[in-house]
């Protein structure tokens, strides 16, 4: 009896654990997926997209200043949004919020990079990255505390040749030593 009435808490609690912890499983692991893909180069950035416009601007007829830059800001809609304006050899960049334009000074051929922000997966990296702090700490720190509670009584919830007897103990053993060795190898 004592033996069944375990078993019942152990799987009504990794149930319930379940439901609760799944919001934040789902955050994690898409956002850990891409922002480990974006390190790697094969996502683009994964808060924000970008957009390119191809246009062509006046060059001044003398030194290249702010009010050629405020100029080609006019072309494009963001003279708000100045910040500022570097030049090289050949080109001039202009920097304004979400974006820059960069100008080949010897055609006037001119690229608009307009950064536009991905809004569900700029939130959920916000919480991967843990940026908010406080209050938001704490509750990473009960999550990951609700995920080792659930990893403990996955283990109890099949009996028999599935159960941690059995098949299990094979699995939950690659699933330590795979990590393991990783470790080893690159550390």
């Amino acid at each position: 009896m004592k033996r069944k009435t375990l078993r019942r808490w152990n799987n009504a609690l990794h149930r319930d654990i379940g439901y609760l912890a799944f919001g934040m499983t789902l955050i994690y692991a898409l956002s850990g997926i891409i922002l480990n893909h974006f390190k790697s180069g094969d996502f683009l950035h994964p808060d924000y997209g970008k957009k390119f416009e191809d246009f062509h601007v006046q060059l001044p007829s003398g030194p290249v200043d702010k009010t050629f830059a405020m100029s080609v800001l006019e072309q494009v809609g963001e003279e708000d949004q100045y910040k500022s304006y570097v030049t090289g050899s050949g080109y001039v960049q202009v920097f304004f919020n979400n974006g820059s334009v960069y100008i080949d000074l010897t055609s006037g051929a001119a690229q608009l990079e307009k950064k536009t922000p991905r809004y569900l997966l700029k939130e959920f990296n916000l919480l991967h990255y843990n940026k908010i702090k406080q209050w938001f700490t704490w509750f990473s720190d009960i999550y990951a505390a609700a995920l080792i509670i659930l990893a403990l009584t996955g283990l109890f919830i099949l009996r028999g040749r599935n159960g941690i007897l059995g098949r299990g103990a094979w699995l939950t053993a690659a699933g330590i030593l795979i990590p393991a060795i990783i470790i080893i190898i690159y550390a």
